[in-house]
């Protein structure tokens, strides 16, 4: 949600960060929040509040801010992270103790060649890896989740990265797989982003592993309409459902294909950068809605006590 204040429940820690990966929609921002405006942010959101960067951890007041936010009444609060440190157990109880109620984790591949590839890093892989599982074990069921930027280079690649999700994460709260902005890295790499039409086949077996292994798991910025079998694994679909707003949702549009399409009250539609490059003629309007598809978004997601964080990263 974004206030009449123009704020958002986001706070932008450091600039900096430890990794150059090549989807990053901030690369060079400035965008670190001062003292006063981080407090305005935890005075107005009192549901989720985001702490990202660059890189949070990279920040030396992270942990002084994520107290203040629990002792101002904060529920949830998110650690948007690459996971840097995070796979020392000390490291991790230092967090937890301060209050992070959620570890949102950027996982950008499932092996060490693509991540170093994508990250523009050498040899954090395993330690990345590491932090997951190590989060996974400490902060226990319904705490750690991770997120993948769908790219051109991961594409074809997604089923392989299903199973190594669930061969290795057992107990990971959820994964969402990102559909890419056309901004920062991407904007400078136009490459990096597959048409709709291209990813289509590749999500969908990446979410059938998903599903027959169990696995929750969400995907943002993807229309309905190219998730046939899936619908109910739109994090867009389930907010809509319940009527309930996200700031990022400004950033997505349904056009004029869009006219008629039974799912139009719970798809966001594609992002506006998107049909800004590839145009809008891929999407099909869909006849007939899924049977009981509303009654199982309004439901909510399948989740163990706690809401999906706040919204996309990258």
């Amino acid at each position: 949600m974004k206030s009449a204040k123009n704020n958002i429940p986001i706070i932008c820690l450091t600039d900096s960060c430890n990794q150059r990966c090549l989807f990053c929609s901030r690369p060079g921002e400035k965008l670190r929040y001062g003292a006063k405006r981080i407090k305005a942010v935890i005075a107005e959101f009192k549901g989720t509040v985001c702490f990202e960067g660059g890189e949070p951890t990279l920040a030396p007041d992270v942990l002084k801010w994520v107290r203040y936010a629990a002792a101002h009444g904060v529920r949830d609060r998110v650690l948007v992270t690459n996971g840097f440190g995070l796979e020392k157990p000390e490291t991790a109880r230092r967090y937890l103790e301060a209050g992070v109620t959620m570890f949102n984790v950027n996982l950008p591949a499932h092996n060490d060649a693509l991540f170093d590839r994508l990250t523009r890093t050498k040899g954090n892989f395993d330690k990345r890896v590491a932090a997951v599982k190590n989060l996974i074990a400490l902060a226990g069921p319904g705490s750690v989740r991770v997120t993948l930027v769908l790219n051109s280079l991961i594409l074809r690649s997604l089923p392989a990265y299903a199973r190594f999700v669930l061969k290795e994460f057992p107990g990971l709260f959820y994964l969402e797989i990102n559909f890419p902005k056309l901004m920062g890295g991407c904007a400078e790499r136009p490459a990096l982003v597959p048409t709709l039409t291209a990813a289509e086949p590749w999500l969908q077996k990446a979410f059938g592993l998903l599903e027959a292994g169990g696995a929750n798991f969400l995907a943002d910025s993807v229309p309905l309409c190219f998730m046939k079998g899936f619908e109910h694994r739109s994090i867009d679909a389930h907010m809509l459902a319940r009527g309930e707003q996200r700031h990022y949702f400004g950033e997505k549009e349904r056009t004029g294909r869009c006219t008629g399409c039974a799912l139009a009250g719970v798809c966001s539609g594609p992002r506006k950068d998107y049909t800004a490059r590839f145009g809008d003629g891929e999407l099909r309007p869909v006849s007939k809605a899924p049977a009981g598809l509303l009654a199982r978004l309004k439901a909510g997601f399948n989740r163990s006590a706690k809401k999906p964080g706040a919204g996309p990263r990258h």
